[in-house]
């Protein structure tokens, strides 16, 4: 049986790999050695990545760790109507409305904790 990965584990892997690259990247995934998004940081706190990523982006999907990240979740900024797949929505957070990994992975926490999207 596959273990499911929920929102509290995955806002632990954001955190860990913005340990690993403690400035955050918008637009991509990593920029330069110490740059990453919300779900880049998720997939450096996962798997041993080079120093030096490049426009590289991830060539596994998290989703078979996370299925959390299949799930539509509103979007939770203030006046944002968006209703999209949760891995989709962490990008929009990270570059549309420049939300840090922390604040990301706080929510993702909320999320988690009270089994809602908001």
């Amino acid at each position: 049986m596959q273990a499911h990965h929920n929102e509290r584990e995955l806002a632990d892997f954001i955190r860990h790999g913005a340990e690993r690259r403690p400035d955050q990247a918008f637009g991509e995934y990593y920029s330069g050695k110490t740059a990453s998004c919300a779900l880049g940081a998720a997939y450096g706190a996962m798997y041993r990545l080079p120093a030096e990523m490049g426009k590289q982006h991830p060539t596994r999907d998290l989703d078979w760790f996370f299925d959390c990240l299949d799930r539509v979740k509103p979007c939770p900024h203030e006046g944002c109507t968006k209703r999209i797949f949760l891995a989709a929505l962490l990008v929009h957070l990270n570059d549309d409305h420049r939300w840090s990994r922390e604040q990301i992975a706080t929510w993702l926490e909320a999320v988690n904790g009270a089994g809602l999207g908001r």
